[in-house]
């Protein structure tokens, strides 16, 4: 957490704070801790412990949850509270051995003292608006409390790109706020910027272009490519907006040309989302209607392809050990099963309409022919571990045209190349074990491949995205690396990556709910 943030926390002892995504806790301090030093603390940031009470009886609706038996961890005690959890925050203290902050809250109930008078108050003079963060800002501002009336309206500034006609509305919003409280100084500096956005929008600057399948190779990018190094959010994160607009933990994604669409594996949410390019609109096109086995629900899926031959989807249910096909003609209600009994994570197709998909519990990558519902071993095979025969964990795959076959693996730290017909891999990227430096990757998760053979992957413990050219010893940092957060020029626990026909990057950012464009320059 920054210095700034933890300053704000102290401020607001006392009073409530609501978290805007699921997230998991652990019931055991120590393994909590181990966290904390996993990543480097800059001079900016402050290591945390956040400390919860939580009564089960405490609310109508029990809004958390043991899940330790599908933890990722072995031994893990994890509890994942659901998004919307509101918390007292009781105090913010250093630790006993002065290496930490510890944050200390309680989950409260709907009828909490003070909480549910402000619910009823918004909900009295608001009822015909949604409430967001402006609506509350709007609040706060008419009680007089102009210090947090300010900070709302900046988190809410956050979830708008920013050529967004919201965007001009909040600065005049923050700056009739400035001038009212006497500061004219900074009224001036927002009026400025309310200049600078309505001359933005006349030019009209948008975001356009995302039209490359996920599965085609793009054009060869020149070696010394650069990206725009401050991102902006394409989907996601608006948690004001209509509800198939949000996302909860989008893992991977693809970006249709022909029809101009992204298409999104919603993990968080077991639902596959389709998007219109610059539009705030969404529309389910899978699962949706909640977690179960049925055909036409899905749990937590992790990623999700275009087979256009078929003009179809094709889908990896996770939680409930299957691939589905669903298919892209209008009405479709419902799903297929293409292969079951599979713990899979990630999806590829290459040109003759074969499957690869990655099974975390076999740590192999299996390619299916729609004729051979048992598949054929591409990738390890061999058991769980490290030698060049083994694979660890791999999550997402590449499939090139030769049919050499790139995996992520997340418990080796490394990505490896699996040349067709070879019974070992060759480590492209990582390899060192697990850190920071330049030669490491941190839990590689999505991953492409151009035609002159760099590999772009996601380090997402490290928060950032790594170009490794063919042969190169170590990466470049190409987006985010910039610490773990959600400014635009950083990234939180990323997983999937896609390009455009234009060498722009797009990245699911899915620690911050949102997919970011880094523009290619």
């Amino acid at each position: 957490m920054s210095s700034d943030e933890l300053k704000t926390m102290k401020a607001s002892v006392g009073h409530f704070i609501s978290v805007n995504s699921f997230f998991s806790t652990s019931a055991s301090a120590k393994e909590a801790r181990s966290f904390i030093h996993t990543f480097f603390i800059r001079d900016n940031l402050e290591p945390v412990l956040f400390e919860i009470t939580a009564d089960p009886h405490v609310a109508t609706n029990k809004p958390f949850a043991d899940i330790s038996i599908f933890s990722e961890f072995n031994g893990e005690s994890e509890v994942v509270f659901m998004l919307g959890s509101i918390f007292r925050l009781d105090s913010v203290r250093r630790s006993s051995d002065h290496k930490l902050w510890v944050i200390q809250m309680t989950l409260c109930s709907e009828d909490a003292h003070g909480l549910k008078e402000v619910f009823l108050h918004i909900k009295k003079q608001y009822s015909e608006e949604d409430v967001n963060l402006g609506t509350c800002a709007k609040l706060l501002w008419k009680l007089g409390k102009f210090n947090l009336a300010e900070l709302y309206y900046m988190r809410f500034l956050k979830m708008f790109p920013p050529n967004d006609p919201l965007v001009g509305k909040i600065y005049e919003n923050l700056c009739e706020l400035a001038s009212q409280t006497g500061d004219y100084g900074k009224s001036i500096d927002l009026h400025k910027k309310c200049i600078e956005h309505e001359k933005l929008n006349r030019l009209g600057c948008s975001i356009d272009g995302h039209n490359a399948s996920h599965h085609i190779v793009f054009p060869t990018i020149p070696v010394n490519a650069r990206w725009a190094q401050h991102g902006v959010t394409v989907a996601g994160e608006l948690q004001n907006d209509y509800m198939t607009y949000q996302l909860c933990l989008p893992y991977s994604f693809c970006i249709d040309d022909d029809s101009q669409t992204m298409i999104i594996a919603d993990y968080g949410n077991d639902r596959i989302v389709q998007l219109k390019m610059n539009s705030r609109n969404g529309e389910i096109l899978a699962g949706g209607g909640g977690v179960g086995t049925q055909l036409d629900q899905l749990n937590q899926p992790t990623d999700v392809i275009i087979d256009k031959k078929t003009n179809s989807l094709i889908m990896c249910d996770r939680q409930n050990r299957r691939c589905l096909r669903w298919s892209l003609s209008k009405g479709t209600v419902r799903g297929e099963i293409l292969f079951d009994n599979i713990r899979c994570w990630g999806l590829a197709i290459d040109d003759q309409n074969n499957v690869y998909i990655s099974d975390t519990e076999k740590h192999a990558v299996i390619r299916y022919t729609m004729n051979d519902k048992n598949g054929t071993i591409v990738a390890g095979g061999q058991g769980r571990g490290a030698a060049l025969n083994q694979l660890n964990n791999p999550t997402y795959i590449f499939v090139d045209q030769q049919q050499n076959v790139y995996v992520s693996e997340r418990g080796n730290h490394r990505v490896t190349k699996w040349e067709k017909g070879a019974s070992q891999g060759i480590v492209v990227a990582g390899g060192h074990g697990q850190g920071k430096l330049l030669t490491q990757v941190s839990q590689p998760e999505g991953l492409f491949v151009d035609t002159s053979g760099t590999v772009y992957v996601v380090d997402s413990w490290n928060h950032r995205v790594t170009l490794w050219p063919k042969e190169a010893k170590q990466g470049t940092v190409i987006a985010g690396g910039n610490g773990q957060g959600n400014t635009s020029n950083q990234l939180n626990s990323p997983v999937g990556l896609s390009f455009d026909e234009h060498g722009n990057l797009y990245v699911a950012d899915c620690g911050n709910d949102r997919i970011q464009c880094f523009s290619f320059e």
